[in-house]
């Protein structure tokens, strides 16, 4: 089997965590352009485009995953699925630690009673994890494009019956849905993030969120059976950039009864990102047919070989410079208004200073790939 890489997924998923980073180290939502902020329930803003995008990329990676060749491949699948979500549980918790070494009144015990009492079992790891390891299991044994096709359509029908079984008066109620219900009795609120009374990576959305990997497994096999791992053929890009269209239109025509919601990651927004993606996918692979593009892009395809590691980095880092005390505050808001913010540009200003970190992990990426270190996770 061939072990080269194919350039637009690696591309792909280095813009997906590219703009997934950059929602996440603003350091003001007031400042923030709304774009790069989530929907707070229905619409879906740029922001909102990345993580179904990461996990349709998931599923067009898993089909040409080597590992799943290998007589033990689930042992395989089920380590990986632990180990993210470990690594969610600790970017969850990970500023008590941060806040426990850089705070003197702030104790291992009040640390130990918060972790307690907050502690959150879901996130965007975790349901990466769940996604993995269920997606994965029903691709092996399910391979065929069409029938992943059919039976992501079933997951997504299967959620959405169950909104309109718990509450058939307002089925997607903000405040009244099945969603909301399980967050709220499986972990209860004060488990959720930031304690809110639903969790936007919780367990119901997981089964819309596996269909998403699916779509993404029906793309890397119409993608794999057409020319070796390869879009180059211009027959393949145009049935996928169709393809893409017609989950567009199937979106439009399932949200005449049911909203576009990324928090609850309805069958509409599962059926427009995937839509979307195809296109966007197409698009990247005519894009890399070009030798100066794919200089241009390489930045993106050096991030997209260690998306897992750069997050995390992230995360972690930005939880770490906002323990940091710093003349009054976090050392993280000091830089900011020190060196970034201006009142005259507050938005452009608070985007600078955003895009700044996201450039430096880039380049991060870029040393790791020419040491050729790739960070399996």
């Amino acid at each position: 089997m061939r072990t080269e890489r194919i350039n637009s997924i690696d591309i792909f998923r280095g813009l997906t965590i590219f703009v997934m980073i950059l929602g996440n180290l603003s350091p003001d939502s007031t400042y923030t352009y709304p774009t790069l902020l989530h929907r707070d329930y229905t619409g879906v803003n740029i922001i909102d485009i990345a993580f179904p995008t990461f996990i349709f990329i998931m599923g067009v990676s898993t089909v040409f995953a080597q590992s799943l060749q290998y007589a033990d491949w689930l042992g395989m699948v089920l380590k990986r699925t632990i180990i993210l979500i470990i690594l969610g549980l600790l970017v969850n918790h990970v500023a008590l630690l941060w806040t426990v070494l850089f705070t003197p009144d702030y104790t291992v015990a009040q640390a130990t009673s918060d972790f307690l009492n907050y502690f959150r079992p879901f996130g965007v790891l975790q349901r990466i994890a769940l996604v993995y390891l269920i997606g994965t299991i029903i691709y092996q044994k399910f391979s065929h494009p069409w029938t992943l096709f059919i039976i992501s359509i079933i997951l997504m029908g299967m959620s959405t019956m169950g909104y309109h079984l718990y509450n058939p008066a307002d089925p997607f109620g903000e405040l009244n849905n099945i969603s909301l219900y399980v967050d709220q009795h499986l972990q209860g609120s004060q488990h959720n993030y930031l304690q809110a009374a639903s969790d936007p990576e919780g367990l119901y959305g997981t089964i819309n969120a596996t269909a998403t990997m699916l779509l993404g497994c029906f793309a890397g096999l119409m993608i794999k059976s057409r020319q070796e791992f390869r879009l180059k053929d211009n027959n393949t890009r145009k049935k996928l950039f169709a393809t893409g269209i017609l989950l567009i239109l199937a979106a439009w025509g399932w949200s005449q009864w049911e909203i576009i919601s990324k928090p609850l990651w309805t069958a509409p927004y599962v059926l427009s990102m995937a839509g979307l993606d195809m296109i966007l996918l197409s698009l990247m692979e005519g894009l890399t047919d070009s030798a100066l593009f794919r200089f241009l892009l390489h930045p993106l395809k050096a991030l997209g070989r260690n998306p897992i590691s750069i997050y995390l980095l992230a995360e972690w880092g930005l939880a770490l410079l906002c323990a940091v005390p710093y003349m009054g505050e976090s050392l993280y808001m000091y830089i900011y208004h020190s060196c970034f913010f201006s009142p005259e540009t507050p938005y452009f200003s608070t985007f600078g200073y955003t895009l700044m970190w996201d450039v430096a992990l880039v380049m991060l990426a870029e040393i790791m790939h020419w040491k050729n270190v790739i960070i399996k996770i």
